[in-house]
């Protein structure tokens, strides 16, 4: 696997403050440009101010809009837009059996290989 371009940004977007500041260290570590937002209405105000991103790390469970509703949001506006969903919530406790989390999906806790892996599956590296 090749490593991450340096030009290459992810958006954080997880509402509690201890997740978000470990995710982005990580992501930072594995060679991302990142900014973070503690909601998808931040999130959405990055976009609108006109920052881009190749990548969005979103929580699912959030106060406010959820991250698959301002993923539909943001896709509306931005189609090519990659998104990588992540939960500490079963996919049981997303939603009903047998609904399964949007795809794709990192489960909480995850270990930094596990981050990785999945995010350069997201951006199709």
């Amino acid at each position: 696997m090749t490593d991450p371009s340096p030009e290459t940004r992810v958006l954080l977007v997880e509402d509690e403050a201890s997740v978000r500041n470990v995710v982005a260290r990580l992501l930072t570590k594995l060679g991302y440009e990142v900014s973070s937002a503690a909601s998808a209405e931040e999130a959405i105000r990055f976009f609108d101010r006109g920052s881009s991103f190749d990548l969005v790390v979103t929580d699912i469970v959030m106060p406010g809009l959820s991250g698959i509703e301002m993923a539909e949001l943001l896709k509306t506006r931005y189609p090519f837009l990659r998104f990588l969903f992540i939960s500490g919530y079963t996919s049981r406790e997303l939603g009903t059996a047998p609904k399964a989390p949007p795809e794709p999906f990192l489960p909480k806790p995850f270990t930094m290989q596990e981050l990785s892996e999945e995010v350069r599956k997201a951006l199709g590296s």
